[in-house]
């Protein structure tokens, strides 16, 4: 990725000066021009871990942060406050197993470097220098058995090289979050991700069948059963364990075969509880599309901006029905053309008895067309001094409003949100917060509103995360999440795997 941003260093996306002012306008800020480009920062001094490794500036600079708003702004900053001191790339599980057995240093494994909650920054913890481990090269799909629909794949494979693999073979994870191009299989597994398919075909974890981990103390290689009742499952203590209990080296995954029909709807609701009862109730009908995206008043309308559709279709079926603004749902469906047809005609169907105004097929084919490309955004905005920084979180759907309202009245500036992987019980919510963050003042105005958004998390039922994970900035909520006694079970845990402490200090625990 680009060492100041997201993703391709040839790809951008500058909005144009209409959107601008819609958002300047929205701020109460008067447009203002873009900033210079960023300079290259020095980076602090390293000391010398003793591992074999790559130590260049190059190599340390582009494993320094991960992809969070406040990792940005430290890139950008001139002068970084740490870096790794040495960059590793093992090739295989031996190799792994030996930089673990070796290490008088703190060990950071990284995949993409995609994380936006701090959880693969170079922290020392203890120990005297950090050595990042890039697990990239680890990146071959090893296996497949068609007949029980399993893969066996190495960590280090990124999303689309995953999806091309299995793709030559008629088959497909059905994982893509908005990650997709800039992570691997390991970072999906380490902080339980989910893809924006997973009403169809879950979250990561649900997709592992097993998992090979070196950790310190030695290897642990889960069975791959169907089911089994042999105590607590040890496959899941390890999934969500973002790289502190040890290194996924490989997994065996629960593939499916590639779609045969796929198909978007759209429809537009009065309002976002009308649209969240009829969500609700598609997922009582057991109507499940594998993408479902309701976006809340005011994220519809900047997504209409940002498209060009507030003067379109969208626009005249606002006035139509007597509004100003509406609430969008997307549904994306995947699977036989039969099944396709019979969701599809269900959830049209509730979505008309909830008033929802069928929009076509459109909006959802231009999201899937640009849905890897919305991240460029954020670094535009930055371009002009704006925050522009995400979060998420999830409940049941008797709390979802609450929760939605509780987060809302945390944060100030822009605050958009959107419903998306539902399940029976309960659905996430994305919310995504646009603020003026004068130069010098970013750290600052983020942490403020990050906290008072946390704090409104788990007073009000939800969870500190949906799938973005822990890393270092969740951490300080973890115990009135879990609880004082689980939280001394995961340490014992961590002690009895990594009894050194070597393992990415300061993550989740």
């Amino acid at each position: 990725m680009r060492w100041d941003g997201w993703g391709d260093p040839a790809k951008r996306w500058w909005p144009d000066d209409g959107q601008l002012a819609f958002v300047f306008g929205k701020l109460g800020l008067a447009p203002r021009g873009r900033g210079p480009e960023p300079a290259r920062p020095k980076l602090p001094e390293r000391v010398d871990v003793k591992l074999e490794g790559d130590t260049s500036d190059e190599a340390r600079l582009s494993h320094a942060a991960g992809r969070s708003y406040l990792d940005l702004v430290k890139l950008r900053s001139g002068a970084l406050d740490r870096a790794p001191d040495a960059v590793l790339f093992p090739a295989t599980a031996e190799a792994v197993a030996d930089i673990l057995t070796k290490a008088e240093c703190a060990v950071v494994p990284f995949g993409g470097g995609t994380s936006v909650v701090g959880g693969v920054a170079p922290v020392r913890g203890d120990h005297a220098g950090v050595a990042t481990m890039d697990v990239t090269s680890m990146s071959r799909v090893l296996e497949v058995d068609r007949e029980s629909m399993l893969a066996r794949v190495e960590c280090g494979i990124f999303g689309p090289a995953l999806e091309a693999q299995l793709g030559r073979q008629g088959l497909t994870l059905g994982h893509f979050p908005q990650s997709f191009e800039f992570s691997t299989l390991g970072g999906w597994i380490a902080a339980r991700s989910a893809g924006q398919s997973s009403t169809r075909y879950g979250r990561i974890e649900d997709m592992v069948a097993g998992v090979r981990v070196v950790t310190p103390a030695g290897e642990i290689a889960t069975r791959v059963l169907p089911a089994t009742a042999t105590g607590p499952d040890v496959r899941q203590m390890l999934v969500g364990s973002e790289g502190t209990l040890g290194v996924i080296v490989d997994a065996t995954l629960r593939v499916r075969e590639l779609p045969a029909a796929r198909a978007f709807r759209s429809h537009l609701f009065r309002s976002f509880e009308a649209g969240v009862a009829a969500v609700r109730r598609m997922v009582a009908a057991e109507v499940f599309p594998a993408i479902v995206r309701l976006s809340d008043m005011d994220e519809t309308e900047l997504a209409m901006k940002l498209a060009g559709a507030d003067r379109g279709f969208g626009y005249r079926v606002l006035k139509f029905l007597g509004r100003e603004r509406g609430a969008h749902l997307m549904l994306g469906f995947e699977g036989t053309r039969a099944n396709v047809a019979h969701e599809i005609d269900g959830a049209h169907e509730i979505a008309r008895r909830g008033e929802g105004f069928a929009l076509g097929a459109g909006p959802g084919e231009k999201w899937s067309k640009d849905r890897f490309r919305h991240p460029y955004l954020r670094d535009a905005l930055m371009d002009y001094g704006l925050c522009v920084e995400t979060l998420e979180t999830a409940t049941t759907w008797s709390n979802l409003l609450r929760l939605y309202g509780a987060v809302r009245a945390a944060l100030s500036g822009i605050v958009l949100c959107h419903v998306s992987h539902v399940y029976p019980d309960g659905a996430s919510l994305y919310f995504t917060v646009m603020a003026d963050a004068p130069r010098g003042e970013e750290e600052a105005r983020w942490t403020a509103m990050k906290k008072a958004a946390c704090d409104a998390i788990v007073a009000n039922g939800g969870t500190l995360s949906h799938h973005h994970g822990v890393g270092a900035d969740h951490r300080p909520w973890m115990e009135r999440e879990k609880g004082p006694v689980a939280m001394e079970a995961m340490r014992a845990l961590k002690r009895s795997l990594d009894p050194r402490g070597v393992l990415n200090p300061g993550k989740l625990l």
